[in-house]
């Protein structure tokens, strides 16, 4: 590419350039050559950027495992009739559930079709989602009042009466 590049440049500038010839007759490889084994999770997740942003820290199965515990914890002070504290609740027991069942932590990714990073993670954002929720009582809809408008027939409104 930068031999493509000196020959549109005009010769003052090809000549001024500190470009050593040598650079420009290096080769690059591409990325396609080097086969990946994207089966592996943890090479999965060094590519895909988990491993830089989450950090993989021993014992991600049982942080999982108290994350989903403290969410659980968290919601109980919703009203057992909201909808949010039900499907709440049902997503915790359920990835509780296949956690308890599975040793390793590739078959719980493999059930959970996510990384346990990310899961934790996610547990963390619901833990402040549901103080938030259950601080603004969000299924207290008795309070809000909806105005309702009557139908016009857009017909009347744009035809003059004769």
């Amino acid at each position: 590419m930068l031999r493509q590049l000196a020959v549109i440049l005009p010769g003052t500038l090809r000549n001024s350039c500190s470009i050593a010839p040598v650079a420009l007759n290096r080769g690059f490889k591409a990325v396609a050559d080097v086969e990946i084994d994207f089966s592996d999770r943890e090479v999965l997740k060094k590519y895909v950027g988990i491993r830089d942003h989450l950090s993989k820290k021993p014992g991600t199965r049982g942080g999982l495992i108290e994350a989903l515990t403290s969410v659980l914890n968290a919601i109980k002070a919703a009203p057992e009739t909201s909808d949010y504290r039900k499907a709440v609740e049902a997503t915790c027991r359920y990835r509780m559930k296949v956690c308890q069942e599975n040793e390793s932590d590739a078959a719980i990714e493999e059930v959970l079709d996510a990384h346990l990073e990310e899961l934790i993670k996610e547990c963390k954002e619901e833990e402040r989602l549901a103080s938030y929720m259950i601080e603004s009582k969000a299924w207290d809809v008795s309070s809000n009042t909806v105005p309702v408008v009557d139908y016009q027939d857009a017909a009347s409104i744009l035809e003059p009466k004769k």
